[in-house]
């Protein structure tokens, strides 16, 4: 594949076919607003796939390559629409495969589901960050997970090639990434890049007493020291996990006072800081919110009369909780 650059392309062409078995069904997509150039060719839109799956085993050392795919035993409708540092790349159907070449430098990749006749989604479904190493090549395959939510997923070089084989090209789409460049033989040899950490789940605690005044849930009322604590927390998910499928969370009142006054200043402070993460860098995962009210207290040995004493006992109460959940990266 050579991969061009276009810097002043003002519409892409993506006509992608979604053909059953026999050619008996087609869909053409539009990616994400883009315009259906006139001159696109009947034939562009029946056979969206080239040429199977061929590739040189190396890069040249001051570039880094990219393999996108999707392999043709998945089943999930539509097309992934592929990101790369904010700039559209390209469109897989099933069994379609793209690259990409660009200077070695860190890269975030972010993906979402087009379909025929679905209102655009807001934003990317998940990102991925990516070290692209000199001389190497990184395999990333979409990966099902049984809902809607796409995930780019790093996968070691055997298992990649084996897959790859019964791909073809996806040849009717244009990147507009700014530092693609057509892609340079010669380097190092294709690296294995190892398959991530499986999927898995943590949880983050922290103290509500040092996110906000007491009593008070909103923005306005967040601590300098609750805010940097998220700051931290963002960089730190940003860090560990090459994706994140989701993030939860859940706001925990002490059990003094009003029964529905503390749900609603859980819930008040769960959203408040979903609010916080969703504007400070998680722009692009999905993250909800719930309140769990004082219903499961962490002490209970504080009494029931608002006092002082009582209301420093149960300090450790009053919490939001960070549930995240998806695959962190290799250590």
């Amino acid at each position: 594949m050579k991969l061009v650059k276009f810097g002043t392309l003002q519409s892409v062409v993506l006509a992608i076919a979604g053909l059953a078995v026999g050619g008996l069904t087609s869909h053409a997509f539009a990616a994400d607003g883009d315009e259906v150039s006139k001159s696109s060719a009947l034939s562009s839109v029946k056979a969206p796939l080239g040429d199977r799956f061929s590739m040189f085993d190396r890069v040249a050392q001051q570039q880094s390559r990219v393999i996108f795919y999707r392999p043709t035993t998945q089943r999930q409708a539509g097309a992934a629409s592929i990101y790369v540092n904010g700039r559209y790349h390209a469109s897989l159907i099933a069994g379609g495969y793209t690259e990409l070449c660009m200077p070695p430098k860190k890269a975030e990749i972010g993906v979402r589901m087009v379909k025929v006749g679905d209102r655009p989604k807001d934003g990317l479904e998940s990102i991925s960050a990516l070290d692209l190493t000199p001389g190497q090549t990184t395999f990333m395959r979409l990966r099902e997970a049984g809902t809607s939510r796409a995930t780019l997923q790093a996968v070691a070089a055997n298992e990649a090639l084996a897959e790859l084989q019964a791909t073809r090209l996806q040849s009717h789409t244009i990147s507009r990434v700014l530092d693609a460049e057509q892609c340079v033989e010669g380097g190092a040899t294709v690296a294995v890049v190892p398959t991530p950490n499986a999927a898995k789940s943590e949880q983050i605690l922290l103290a509500a007493d040092a996110l906000f005044a007491f009593g008070k849930s909103d923005k306005n009322s967040m601590t300098l020291a609750g805010r940097q604590s998220l700051d931290k927390l963002v960089s730190q998910i940003k860090g560990d996990y090459a994706a994140v499928d989701l993030i939860n969370v859940v706001g925990h009142a002490d059990p003094l006072g009003n029964e529905a006054a503390n749900e609603r200043l859980a819930s008040e402070r769960a959203l408040t800081v979903r609010a916080y993460l969703l504007s400070h860098g998680l722009q692009n995962i999905r993250i909800t919110g719930q309140s769990k009210g004082s219903r499961e207290p962490m002490v209970t040995t504080c009494g029931q009369e608002i006092s002082p004493a009582s209301i420093q006992c149960n300090q450790p109460n009053r919490r939001v909780v960070i549930e995240i959940s998806g695959v962190q990266r290799p250590r």
